[in-house]
């Protein structure tokens, strides 16, 4: 549960206004949900890209796989994770 938040927190970026914040935190709550659907690979793919930084060779390293397939990971999970966003109400785009 707490990568999902870190990794939710972490694509949202930040929002000054109390309206962007109402948003982010509407957004943040869908993000989570889908993260939370997802597989623990999936998550741990885009915990290491995104809350952790790592590059493609790093985030290898970590899964003991090859670049490539690191790299074919990555995107395969920032695709289920924008299908399963694209299932829930309201647009994409306020994310």
């Amino acid at each position: 549960a707490q990568t999902s938040v870190s990794i939710a927190m972490h694509l949202l970026g930040h929002h000054d206004s109390p309206s962007g914040q109402v948003r982010k935190n509407q957004a943040m709550d869908k993000v989570q949900q889908a993260i939370g659907m997802m597989s623990e690979t999936d998550q741990e793919v885009l915990a290491l890209r995104h809350f952790e930084e790592l590059s493609n060779s790093e985030a290898a390293k970590v899964l003991d796989i090859s670049e490539k397939n690191a790299s074919i990971r990555y995107v395969r999970a920032l695709k289920r994770l924008k299908d399963i966003m694209s299932d829930f109400s309201g647009p994409i785009e306020d994310i």
